[in-house]
């Protein structure tokens, strides 16, 4: 429940980098050598390199924000307020504001290279208004009013670091009056305390470690052990994973206030405080040592690294922030890149690594600010400005002149993060981000006056990032149609004032998806939104994620409300002529503000945007009619944030809808995105699609990418399911899930996931495909069986939504015919050779009439792993038709030939292979060898094998096979072997 105002001030100073720094003076004790190491964090020590421009320019602007502030000071005798516009006794946010401005003023004076530094007649106001604010705002006597942050978190923070700035200017009185204060709100970093001083709740997430910042500093500032270490210890309640309420979880996603994703937010914080928590106990006595700390080095990689694109915090992660005048995803983001920097002094090597080449990917991708990274950006407070501070801007510097560190370009990958309901595609040249909300999340948060239109923020809406890096910034929020954001389907509904800190749920539990491979996911949202905006409205909504392909499918739009309902296929923000050429099936629409157009039977779209890269392509499988319009929208920044000054902004829109109708009852859409797409490559795609969708229905969403082999399916429903490929049954499955398979040559992947995350027991999945192998398998997973179709079970209880994974091989088969075959007989003929008749004689009778064959093959040809192998004889003649049985065995070498083998030097006969009673003439006699044959490929490639009769079967006991000179070819022995 941050203060808007407070909040921003706070979260844009501490953005970090490097500069060399002269040793501190002698320290009295520990505490003050911990005190002066703060100092230096905050004002980056005595050695300032003014020459460099940027630092130049960070210096002018603390010394300018700290001369705004002491020139509208009130210091007469006997004043009421410090700052006219921070007087009021019943808003708390005018206490924190307070306190930052004496912050800002403080700063200036206790930097060196600042116009300020050293200034007593500024010591002395802020010093004064440091015990003012005591006597009369926040002290121990006081009891709090309105919101609880600014006298837990926001002020005190402030306050310590004032009193670390100023503490040579302190008396021992005021220093103990300010932290008896401190000690009065925040006794205890993990209680948060009622007015009357009785618990009111156990801080979780970001929340305890801002308040265990100000305890540690207390601990040093007044040299308590057992503060300080109270302070520490806290720390350790937020970095264990969590699998439910505020925190990281495993798959990256972070939670606030319970149901909400901010990363983007208190993410920001809880990356500041770790890192100055670290940085500040490193080699002291009191070193941090929960081993638990190695967790914030994979949040860097799992979580903030991924939320972050061209060095933008994806909006769908802001929360509230999105709405505010002064916040952007590139403000974020920079204040991210700076804190993850300053974390990775501390990291171990290949993590720091990681983080130092993504944030010098960032800075050199992101054009937001101008020319240089570093450039103040301006701040809710006008004519003050916040930038990156001294130490972490020095911080940047050197990174960026570091040769050895490349910088990282922006991953492919596509991750579901279904902890808190969000999906982020990643391909060259874009990103896309999904925001959906369930029983767990909500579809947006409205507190302390701030988003008050955030209805539809996550309800299905999807976000595009291209090189058109300003595209959600300059007033976007404040401009675009908040009732028709890109990707909703809409009833428009949503208005008034929201209630503060109302969770607005999902009815439905739907809501996640199955990823594969790192860059595919079939993604399903089943919403009602009666728990938001309170209509009628429901709908079952899939995103397939192809590549560089957004696949958009939506099915069961119904509605009782007699309102039109469409969904909206963009609303995107136009340079600022507003004259973004759009193409529909080739033919160019108009340009001008104001047009709107129904437009029937539209296969493809294109929009040019509003910089190189950013142009977009839109295919329609099923050519709906398209509603356009080009609009120029105004807004008032403080109608969707109280906390914004009452500033008109305006933007210029193109948006695409396609209608469901007034109260649909069964309602359906599609189109597929085609980001960085040119006009002729949009329509050279609609010419010839690769995607196909092959169902939209209540019971099933499903569609196919030719070109990747992937199909991706979302099953609504608690009962079987078959999704059919070209008409033939192709995939099944008996629950409610989110399916995708891709098959490349002899693979098969296949991803299965649960996004109602309540399912205890297994899915059944089925395909309509024979494997011969699974050759891997997540835990969970159970193959029943490979063929004549693949059945699999997927265990997803407790599985949080994870995606489980199962590979399969489909078999090569070859069917290899003999090299070398031959029979032999004994007495008189044991010398005698017979490799060249074209049966093989088999019988076992008296001396100088038995007779055996041998069979030689070779799998040379076989590039691979054999899964299974099988001797195929026909016989050509048999003697009798009592049951004859006969046996192969492997025979002892392979060095025969078929032209010189004779009874006596033929090989010694080996192990059993199998047994078979002999059949008729037009069948055939298959045994398994599968183990021979694998063993023969590791070995020579060459497989010997000997065929006798099991007993004497008398005078006709004797059976003609055909052998390999048999003019019937396919009589001809076989070894048929199939492998991958």
């Amino acid at each position: 429940m941050h203060h808007p105002a407070a909040r921003r001030l706070r979260s844009l100073l501490p953005f970090c980098c490097t500069f060399a720094l002269l040793a501190p003076a002698a320290w009295a004790d520990e505490y003050d050598s911990l005190r002066e190491k703060w100092l230096t964090r905050l004002t980056g020590g005595s050695a300032a390199n003014t020459a460099d421009p940027d630092i130049a320019a960070q210096l002018a602007t603390i010394a300018s924000n700290a001369q705004a502030n002491w020139s509208g000071m009130n210091t007469a005798a006997g004043r009421t307020y410090l700052w006219s516009d921070l007087a009021s006794t019943t808003n708390s946010s005018h206490v924190t504001g307070s306190y930052t401005r004496l912050n800002a003023m403080a700063l200036a004076y206790s930097t060196s290279g600042s116009s300020l530094y050293g200034n007593a007649a500024l010591a002395a106001d802020i010093v004064a208004g440091l015990d003012w604010l005591y006597a009369n705002r926040y002290n121990p006597s006081v009891t709090y009013y309105n919101n609880w942050w600014d006298w837990h978190i926001g002020t005190p923070q402030s306050l310590v670091d004032t009193m670390t700035l100023m503490y040579g200017q302190l008396s021992p009185t005021q220093i103990a009056n300010y932290l008896a204060a401190i000690d009065k709100f925040v006794p205890n970093p993990i209680q948060r305390l009622n007015p009357n001083g009785t618990v009111q709740t156990t801080e979780t997430g970001a929340n305890l470690l801002d308040k265990a910042w100000p305890v540690l500093m207390r601990g040093v500032l007044g040299k308590s052990p057992s503060k300080l270490v109270q302070g520490r210890d806290a720390v350790g309640g937020a970095l264990p994973y969590v699998t439910s309420g505020d925190g990281f979880y495993l798959d990256g996603s972070f939670i606030q206030h319970g149901a909400v994703p901010y990363l983007g937010g208190y993410g920001g914080a809880v990356l500041s405080d770790v890192g100055k928590l670290t940085y500040l106990l490193a080699g002291s006595s009191w070193a941090f040592t929960d081993p638990n700390i190695s967790n914030v080095y994979a949040w860097a990689r799992d979580a903030y690294i991924p939320a972050i694109y061209d060095g933008a915090m994806l909006d769908s992660l802001l929360g509230r922030g999105a709405s505010r005048q002064f916040t952007t995803g590139h403000n974020v983001g920079r204040g991210n890149a700076v804190g993850l920097n300053f974390l990775a002094q501390g990291a171990p090597a290949a993590d720091a690594l990681a983080i130092r080449r993504a944030v010098k990917g960032w800075m050199q991708r992101d054009t937001t600010f101008g020319s240089s990274y570093y450039a103040p950006v301006a701040t809710a407070v006008p004519g003050v400005y916040a930038g990156i501070g001294l130490y972490d801007l020095a911080l940047l510097k050197a990174l960026a002149a570091d040769n050895a560190v490349s910088a990282a370009a922006e991953p492919v990958k596509t991750h579901v993060f279904a902890s808190q309901d969000r999906v982020v595609q990643r391909e060259a040249g874009f990103a896309y981000d999904i925001a959906m909300f369930s029983k767990r999340i909500s579809s947006f948060e409205y507190g302390n006056g701030e988003n008050i239109k955030g209805w539809w923020t996550g309800m299905g809406t999807g976000w595009l990032y291209d090189a058109d890096q300003t595209q959600y910034m300059n007033g976007y929020w404040a401009t675009v149609d908040m009732s028709r954001l890109p990707g909703t389907t809409t009833d428009r509904s949503g208005s008034g004032t929201p209630v503060p800190w109302k969770d607005y749920e999902n009815v439905n539990d739907y809501a996640g998806g199955a990823e594969l491979d790192g860059r595919y996911a079939a993604v399903g949202l089943d919403f009602a939104a009666s728990g938001v905006t309170g209509s009628s409205l429901q709908a079952k909504k899939s995103w397939f994620l192809f590549g560089d392909k957004i696949v958009q499918a939506g099915s069961g739009i119904r509605s009782t409300d007699g309102v039109n309902v469409e969904t909206i296929i963009e609303n995107r923000k136009l340079n600022a002529s507003g004259n973004n050429l759009l193409t529909v099936n080739g033919v160019a629409k108009p340009t001008t503000l104001g047009w709107s157009e129904a437009m029937p039977s539209v296969q493809w779209a294109h929009l040019a945007g509003s910089v190189p890269g950013a142009d977009i392509g839109y295919w329609f499988p099923y050519a709906p009619t398209v509603y356009g319009l080009r609009e120029t929208r105004s807004g008032i920044w403080s109608q969707i944030n109280a906390g914004n000054t009452a500033d008109t902004v305006s933007n210029h829109f193109l948006s695409l809808a396609s209608y469901q109708g007034v109260s649909p009852a069964t309602g359906a859409y599609s189109q597929v995105i085609l980001p960085g797409r040119s006009a002729a490559q949009t329509a050279a795609f609609a010419a010839n699609p690769t995607v196909e969708i092959l169902e939209r229905s209540s019971a099933a969403t499903a569609a196919r990418e030719t070109a990747l082999g992937l199909v991706g399916a979302n099953f609504w429903q608690n009962a079987a399911k078959t999704v059919n490929v070209g008409g033939t049954a192709y995939l099944s499955s008996d629950r409610k899930a989110s399916v995708l398979t891709r098959e490349s040559g002899n693979d098969l992947a296949v991803s299965v996931a649960d996004p109602t995350q309540t399912q205890t027991g297994a899915i059944n999945i089925e395909i309509n495909r024979a494997a011969v192998a699974a050759v891997a398998a997540d835990a969970g997973v159970t193959v029943q069986q490979l063929s004549p179709t693949i059945k699999l079970a997927v265990d997803v209880a407790g599985s949080a939504g994870k995606s489980y994974v199962a590979r399969f091989k489909y078999g090569s088969t070859a069917s290899l015919g003999a090299v070398a075959d031959a029979y032999v007989r004994d007495g008189t003929y044991a010398n005698t050779n017979y490799g060249q008749t074209a049966t093989l004689t088999i019988k076992n009778d008296g001396v100088g009439y038995a007779r055996r064959a041998f069979l030689k093959f070779d799998l040379g040809a076989i590039a691979g792993t054999i899964v299974s192998a099988r001797l195929v004889l026909a016989p050509s003649s048999v003697g009798q038709t009592t049951a004859m049985t006969h046996n192969a065995y492997l025979a002892s070498s392979d060095s025969w030939g078929e032209t010189t083998l004779s009874w006596n030097n033929a090989p010694a006969v080996g192990s059993l292979l199998g047994s078979w009673s002999v059949p008729a003439v037009g069948s055939t006699a298959q045994i398994d060898v599968t183990n021979q044959a694998a063993a023969a490929l590791a070995g020579d490639k060459l497989l010997s094998i000997r065929v006798e009769a099991a007993a004497n079967y008398g005078a006709n006991g004797w059976v003609e096979y055909a052998a390999r000179e048999n003019g019937v070819t396919t009589a001809q022995p076989k070894l048929v072997v199939t492998y991958y």
